[in-house]
């Protein structure tokens, strides 16, 4: 059964986590790190919870609500390692709280990565409009259209948000998933993590044939050959 670790430091579990699995572009966490003290400020739930990937080769925090959105750009990140590669991924959701004591607070949520990827693949709810935020108001627009930088009465673009035809049914989906994940059995983010080293650290069944048979070859390489005695 999945397990949810409440009330932990985020960024040093993670961080654990990720050594664990991430063998290249470690780097890749400083931006997540930037990310998570970002949303922490934000007073937008809908900023509050992430999708977090560790793959062998990069780290990946994807908002959870762009997740259900099809075809946006997390959307898309989520589904094409499922899609494209085989790689076996620790996947979480982590629902960030607030500072305390000098440590960001909050929620970690265990996946299994390819039940989740199905599940979004079947939940995931069509773009319709983007919301486009500017220095001095938002408007809506199709979400197929341009995407002016400069409004004459708005100013500067700051940024810009993909939504659904009915954002409420985007709020109940979330809500729902909120749900599903609180039922989840609470677990010791330690052990989680000892469990997740020792993983990594044991050879597969094919890397320990490997072995077994190299092992075998060396040994037969050190066995003196006896000379026979030839008669004449």
């Amino acid at each position: 059964m999945a397990q949810k670790f409440e009330n932990v430091d985020i960024l040093r579990s993670l961080n654990a986590i990720m050594q664990t699995k991430t063998k290249h572009y470690k780097s890749d966490f400083k931006y997540d790190v930037e990310t998570f003290k970002e949303t922490a400020e934000s007073q937008n739930p809908e900023d509050k919870n992430y999708v977090w990937l560790s793959r062998e080769s990069g780290t990946h925090c994807l908002r959870e609500r762009d997740v259900f959105l099809k075809n946006s750009s997390q959307n898309n990140t989520l589904c094409f390692f499922a899609e494209q590669s085989r790689e076996n991924i620790l996947a979480y959701v982590v629902e960030v709280g607030g500072m305390e004591q000098g440590k960001l607070k909050g929620n970690i949520y265990e996946l299994n990565y390819s039940e989740y990827y199905n599940h979004v693949k079947k939940s995931a709810l069509p773009i319709e409009n983007t919301k486009l935020i500017y220095e001095y108001g938002e408007k809506i627009q199709e979400s197929n259209l341009f995407i002016p930088p400069i409004d004459s009465h708005l100013g500067k673009l700051i940024n810009y948000e993909e939504q659904p035809k009915d954002t409420a049914v985007l709020f109940d989906l979330l809500y729902a998933e909120k749900n599903i994940r609180n039922n989840f059995q609470k677990g010791d983010i330690k052990k989680h993590i000892e469990k997740l080293s020792n993983k990594e650290k044991k050879p597969s069944i094919i890397e320990g044939l490997k072995t077994a048979k190299k092992n075998q070859s060396i040994k037969k390489e050190k066995i003196p050959h006896k000379k026979q005695d030839i008669s004449l």
